[in-house]
């Protein structure tokens, strides 16, 4: 395959030469015939092209939030990024009090008190990546290419893996299906239901949270206990939910559906009712996972809590929020010490719960059995 399209790039290359060659002269013919011969086969952008950094610097900038475009569904902070790596937001205090027919006068005089939010970006930065000088001679920009890919490709998880994170709830609820394997941790676990959705739902509508753009992201393990409750729910028309050509559940109870092979995970549920509510919030410490411990589960690394827990992600759009900053390709071409050539690529990105009461996110949260 090689062979064959080397011969094709080298008599396309002749063939160009020639032209150039009868309507130019020889010298501009045989230039011809080096610039295209040395160029042919390399595409826009590859490897060997000469603007390298700013071609993967967009390919991040335009690709990061690809295959997890759920992340899109927020508000967008970026605007803010002071230096590429810090957020800082003027948001307004307090609104001014209103009376009905007021009766004592002079009316108090208030003063609104402005508060900023600030938070600092996450700085996500890839492992150096070595290219030996003779893969590229002999591989051709093919390698190089699959490489950066590679790096991207687990870039754009970790981050989606560390916005989820900094999206995790205050509040819960808990699973109430029937008993089943955990799928993290050991022991069983209650599967997640069409009930459970409902009572997402009624927590969203008790606090008063729209019901356009309301989304919830599941794991894979959680979604199929899902499908299967629902098969098995009478009456019902699961046609009219769930796509079994492309095996996509779309929507329940008001929320878009989003499948990944995993969400957030919790090393306990150590859980306490809040008073007068159907959800709980932590008796103590966040449990979550930190996405580079639990990266480290999935790539079997080191080892889950016996009591670990699964759980999905409830949240409204304007609830949420993302911010994309400083994008950068370092590289070391043709190192004297490695003979070859060395990359590495930094972003920093970040989100948060824009509530402070945490009221538009709530997780469901496996329960023990």
């Amino acid at each position: 395959m090689k062979r064959t399209r080397f011969i094709l790039s080298f008599l396309t290359a002749l063939l160009f030469a020639v032209g150039i060659g009868s309507a130019f002269g020889a010298v501009a013919g045989g230039g011809a015939f080096i610039v295209s011969a040395i160029n042919k086969g390399v595409p826009s952008g590859s490897m060997l092209s000469g603007v390298t950094p700013e071609i993967w610097v967009n390919y991040i900038i335009e690709n990061l939030f690809k295959n997890n475009e759920f992340l899109l569904n927020s508000v967008d902070e970026s605007q803010y990024v002071i230096g590429g790596s810090v957020v800082h937001i003027p948001q307004a205090g307090s609104q001014s009090g209103v009376q009905r027919n007021r009766k004592n006068l002079p009316a108090t005089i208030t003063r609104r008190k402005d508060i900023d939010v600030t938070y600092a970006l996450d700085e996500f930065t890839t492992d150096p990546r070595f290219i030996p000088d003779i893969d590229k001679a002999e591989l051709s920009y093919d390698k190089m290419d699959s490489c950066m890919s590679e790096d991207m490709s687990y870039l754009e998880q970790f981050v989606a893996e560390a916005m989820m994170y900094n999206w995790r709830p205050q509040f819960f609820i808990k699973t109430t299906g029937d008993s089943t394997a955990a799928h993290i941790g050991t022991g069983n676990r209650k599967k997640l239901t069409l009930t459970d959705f409902q009572t997402a739902k009624s927590v969203f509508n008790k606090w008063n949270i729209p019901k356009g753009d309301r989304y919830v992201v599941l794991d894979t393990e959680m979604q199929a206990q899902l499908c299967s409750d629902l098969k098995a729910t009478a009456n019902r028309d699961f046609s009219a939910v769930y796509d079994p050509i492309n095996g996509e559940l779309k929507k329940l109870e008001g929320f878009q559906i989003t499948e990944r092979s995993t969400a957030l995970n919790a090393r306990n549920t150590t859980l306490t009712a809040v008073a007068n509510s159907k959800y709980f919030k932590w008796t103590a410490n966040d449990l979550t996972y930190y996405p580079e411990d639990f990266m480290d589960v999935e790539s079997g690394d080191a080892a889950a809590d016996t009591t670990s827990c699964a759980y999905g992600l409830f949240w409204s759009k304007n609830a949420v929020a993302r911010s994309m900053g400083m994008t950068k390709m370092f590289d070391d071409k043709g190192n004297p010490q490695f003979y070859g050539d060395i990359y590495s690529f930094l972003q920093r990105a970040g989100g948060r719960s824009r509530r402070a009461d945490g009221k538009g996110v709530l997780g469901v949260i496996q329960t023990i059995v």
